[in-house]
């Protein structure tokens, strides 16, 4: 009895040594990568042609979404060579517009570095000064998706909107709800918003 199971012991160390081996990495698949090539996925999970298949395990999944740019992935071995990598990346929502300092975040304001100039060009501007009002801006820039806003510069007295066609003055989003069809009905000039009301000017 104690002799049989030396004997297990022996061969189920044998053969796991021998998967450091055999099956091997021979394929690398890279399914949804936009920001990062495809390259960079496979370092950044630590997978390389000739790894040890079976080595590949889902930990890795969790190293590669360490980056800012990946919001989730996912490893799936297939038998008998291959690794498939499926990434689901964060895409950059707004910048800060400063020429030395440009940062670009995602929508769940995560930084993300290493934006190209095609990824940030069309971005709005997230900018202001005071107290950091980031979280309100990227909520009005979600408000505001279908009116195409350009600019969102906040300060302790509110927010100046600049959309494609008017320019919104509001405290915050909640008095820009309680006139939300004033908004809809200006298509030009400045619309003001104020705790008694609104006011509007041509440019």
């Amino acid at each position: 009895m104690r002799r049989g199971l030396v004997v297990l012991v022996l061969l189920t160390l044998i053969l796991l040594a021998a998967t450091r081996f055999w099956p091997t990495v021979e394929r690398i698949e890279i399914v949804g990568a936009q920001h990062h090539a495809p390259r960079t996925i496979a370092d950044l999970a630590r997978v390389q042609h000739g790894d040890p298949l079976l080595w590949i395990t889902r930990w890795r999944a969790d190293d590669l979404a360490r980056d800012p740019w990946i919001e989730s992935a996912r490893l799936t071995r297939h038998w008998p060579d291959t690794v498939s990598i499926a990434v689901w990346e964060r895409t950059p929502f707004a910048r800060s517009g400063t020429q030395m300092r440009d940062v670009v975040w995602a929508e769940d304001g995560t930084p993300l570095p290493g934006a190209s100039v095609q990824e940030r060009v069309s971005l709005p501007i997230v900018r202001g000064w005071g107290e950091d009002r980031r979280v309100e801006a990227m909520d009005l820039l979600r408000l505001l998706s279908d009116r195409n806003p350009r600019v969102i510069e906040y300060s302790p007295l509110g927010f100046e909107i600049v959309l494609a066609d008017v320019v919104i003055l509001t405290p915050d989003r909640a008095a820009l709800e309680r006139q939300w069809a004033a908004v809809e009905r200006t298509r030009e000039g400045r619309l003001a918003i104020y705790p008694w009301g609104v006011s509007v000017a041509d440019e």
